[in-house]
């Protein structure tokens, strides 16, 4: 049972990191795409900019949220870890890229 429980609190983990990973990631996409950022720091800058806003906090209450729905519908929780990653796109107009 304290497998289980271990198992279940690590993939609990790796779906909250996971999100971040993919935020992080499009966002550096975004950023070399501008062609404004020196390539060699523009993941360290994405990662701040993650960190710095409240794009954290707010992905981090909606997977918590998520999970607790979780009724094992796979396929139901993958539509909501998507809409979660789109709700918190960074390469929104709004945010600030310096």
């Amino acid at each position: 049972m304290a497998l289980v429980k271990l198992f279940i609190s690590i993939q609990n983990v790796i779906n909250r990191s996971l999100l971040a990973i993919i935020l992080i990631l499009e966002y550096s996409f975004f950023l070399s795409q501008q062609g404004n950022q020196e390539s060699g720091k523009i993941t360290e800058l994405a990662a701040a900019e993650y960190t710095k806003t409240k794009t954290a906090t707010v992905v981090e209450k909606a997977v918590k949220d998520i999970l607790r729905q979780d009724d094992g519908d796979d396929d139901k929780l993958c539509d909501m870890i998507i809409d979660i990653i789109l709700q918190n796109r960074m390469c929104e107009p709004h945010l600030s890229w310096s």
